[in-house]
C-alpha cells in the first residue's frame, strides 16, 4: 500500500511523495510552496507521469532543498548545512534500482553551487543502480526539462547523466 512521505518545514523540503513497491523518482532544482495536504502543480504532474509511465507512485527530490516560490529568491551560495541534510534524506530514502527524471531545466544555470548539488547526488545515486531518465526533448541548451512544461503524453527516454555533467561542468 503507498504511503504518503514527506521531510522538510517551511524553510526546506527533502522529500515529497507517496512510497509505493515501484515509484518514479524526480530531481527538480528546488522546492516550492506544495505540501502533502496542499499538492502545488509540479507535484501534480509528478503524479501524472508517474500513472502515465505505469508507476505506482512517485517521489520528489531536488537539487537544493530551499523552498523557494521564486527562483531569484533562492540562496546566493549553498548552504552547506541543509545541502548536507539533503544528501543524507536523498541516502537513506532513495530505493535502490529506482528510475529517477532529471526534471530540473535551465533554472540549474542561474545559480553555480546547483551543478556541485548534482554532482554529490549523482555519486549517492550511482552507488543505487539507478536508471537515469528524462521526459521529452532537452531544452535548446541541452538540459532535462522541468516536468511542469511537459504535454501531457511526453515519453521517457535514457539520461547519459555523466555525459551531461562532462558538458556542463
Amino acid at each position: 500500500m503507498p504511503e504518503d512521505i514527506y521531510e522538510g518545514n517551511n524553510d526546506y523540503r527533502f522529500v515529497i511523495g507517496i512510497k509505493g513497491k515501484n515509484p518514479l523518482i524526480f530531481f527538480g532544482n528546488n522546492p516550492s510552496t506544495g505540501t502533502p495536504d496542499n499538492p502545488d502543480r509540479v507535484m501534480k504532474r509528478a503524479e501524472h507521469f508517474a500513472q502515465y509511465n505505469n508507476f505506482d507512485s512517485w517521489i520528489m527530490f531536488n537539487l537544493y532543498p530551499q523552498r523557494e516560490r521564486y527562483f531569484d529568491n533562492l540562496d546566493q551560495n549553498c548552504n552547506e548545512i541543509i545541502h548536507e541534510e539533503n544528501l543524507a534524506t536523498i541516502k537513506k530514502l532513495l530505493p535502490d534500482n529506482s528510475t529517477v527524471v532529471a526534471a530540473w531545466g535551465e533554472l540549474i544555470t542561474k545559480r553555480a553551487y546547483l551543478f556541485d548539488c548534482l554532482e554529490k547526488i549523482v555519486k549517492i545515486i550511482n552507488k543505487k543502480e539507478t536508471k537515469w531518465k528524462h521526459i521529452g526533448s532537452f531544452t535548446k541548451t541541452g538540459h532535462p526539462r522541468q516536468i511542469l512544461f511537459l504535454r501531457n503524453d511526453e515519453k521517457i527516454y535514457n539520461f547519459k547523466i555523466e555525459n551531461y555533467l562532462k558538458r556542463f561542468m
